[in-house]
């Protein structure tokens, strides 16, 4: 059982977001996201409409503080609403979670925050539930006490964890599942600049001249970790001397690249960021799948952006049924479609749809690309899978699957290729890497590297 504990992050914002502005974004945000969308999507779009930096990055603390502890979040709101929280209009309940996020994770003024969610109702229509909301929220205050870490996660997934890596380590993932994860960056190499890359140094400088600070990473050899400051919102990303995404990403990266001259395939990949790195470093052309238009679109404009120009290709494309020549790429990455739930400190949103039949549904998907990914791989080459999941079906289980069904495709050890980056993580039989947000501090990665064999 995961116990209580004082569930304040005073990282996420120190001073309480008075905006009304601020407000009423974030209640969109979460109104948008019960409705259906993604907390990334939403908050981008939001974040266009907020010119202020600090407006922005209270923005991004209000509302994943409240989608990490919802769950607990709920659990005391319910039962200070007479018809129970789920009777509420959605704006309501979005009030009213922001709100107990501010004082009981945030840490900031309870009066000040039940003030700002009566005011934040009235001006989002709902006037009449005013009253409800001062009522709740202040007998909520009253009330004290920490939330329980416990009811941000699905007790199925908890029960997982515990089964797996025993009680105290699904605490501590519960626990790390909570914490906001730090921003990384990785510098890129820039078409006509002096000295052909352009190395963290050179990066952080940048950063920190709009008020971003970093240190260097200790494991990838161009990455930055963020520790104040929101780089979304600098001149070096809109310009594409970066790309932001976790280490652990960065690193699945760093595996598949290559010194092969021939293509290399990238089977799902969209957001784009470690499809961005790949072609930066490829001494071939890089092939980018994503079988949805929209996210086609945003993945083509992400590498018109990051990616040196003429390297890349997009297709849209599915990666059970890639349009590809067989026997014609150096190496193809397949970072799969997965559960994610190695993922749910930077995706708290994703906790809240989680059902346990995700995870089979998955590792069929993921098998049925896996078979499809074998073909394209050249004699002589490599194929790297990946899913940001801690389960293992999806992990070890899948890989040792595979092997059994392709056995003209062998193990590397992915030290052989990472190097130093790779120091305690790599694990198992066959040898993944295999990272932990409570162990590394990092987000939940799988991913192994296959040789095909020669001609």
């Amino acid at each position: 059982m995961v116990g209580s504990v004082n569930a304040r992050v005073p990282d996420e914002g120190a001073t309480a977001p008075r905006s009304p502005r601020v407000r009423a974004h974030a209640l969109a945000v979460l109104a948008g996201i019960e409705a259906g969308a993604w907390s990334d999507r939403l908050l981008a779009a939001r974040e266009r409409r907020l010119e202020a930096p600090a407006d922005r990055a209270r923005l991004h603390a209000l509302v994943y503080a409240t989608l990490r502890w919802q769950g607990a979040i709920d659990a005391r709101l319910d039962p200070l609403v007479r018809a129970g929280l789920g009777t509420l209009d959605p704006r309501v309940r979005a009030a009213l979670r922001v709100a107990a996020a501010e004082f009981l994770v945030l840490g900031h003024p309870a009066p000040v925050a039940v003030d700002a969610a009566v005011h934040a109702v009235r001006l989002a229509g709902a006037e009449r539930a005013a009253g409800l909301v001062n009522a709740v929220l202040r007998r909520l205050a009253a009330e004290g006490g920490a939330l329980d870490p416990a009811a941000t996660m699905p007790a199925w997934l908890t029960a997982r964890w515990s089964a797996r890596f025993g009680e105290a380590a699904a605490r501590a993932l519960v626990e790390a599942a909570n914490r906001p994860a730090r921003p990384f960056a990785v510098a890129r190499a820039v078409p006509g600049r002096t000295g052909g890359a352009a190395p963290r140094e050179d990066l952080a400088r940048e950063f920190a001249a709009e008020g971003v600070e970093t240190e260097p990473a200790t494991r990838h050899p161009e990455g930055l970790v963020v520790t104040r400051g929101a780089p979304q919102s600098t001149a070096a990303f809109a310009e594409g001397r970066c790309v932001l995404l976790d280490e652990a990403a960065a690193l699945v990266a760093l595996l598949a690249t290559s010194s092969d001259a021939r293509p290399i395939a990238d089977l799902a990949a969209a957001p784009g960021g470690k499809a961005a790195l790949l072609a930066q470093r490829a001494q071939g052309a890089l092939v980018a799948l994503e079988p949805v238009a929209s996210r086609a679109r945003r993945l083509a404009e992400t590498l018109a952006l990051r990616a040196p120009a003429g390297r890349a290709i997009v297709l849209r494309a599915d990666a059970e049924a890639p349009p590809l020549a067989a026997a014609a790429f150096g190496c193809v990455l397949l970072d799969a479609p997965c559960s994610g739930t190695g993922t749910l400190r930077r995706r708290p949103d994703k906790r809240q749809r989680l059902v346990p039949g995700d995870i089979a549904d998955c590792a069929a998907r993921q098998a049925r690309m896996l078979d499809a990914a074998a073909p394209l791989v050249a004699a002589g080459g490599a194929l790297v899978y990946a899913v940001c999941s801690l389960e293992p079906e999806e992990g070890e289980d899948q890989l040792r699957a595979f092997l059994v069904r392709h056995p003209e495709f062998a193990p590397d050890d992915p030290a052989d290729h990472l190097g130093a980056a790779a120091a305690g993580l790599v694990s198992g039989d066959p040898p993944a890497l295999a990272t932990r947000p409570d162990r590394d501090g990092l987000d939940g990665f799988f991913a192994a590297r296959l040789s095909r064999a020669a001609a």
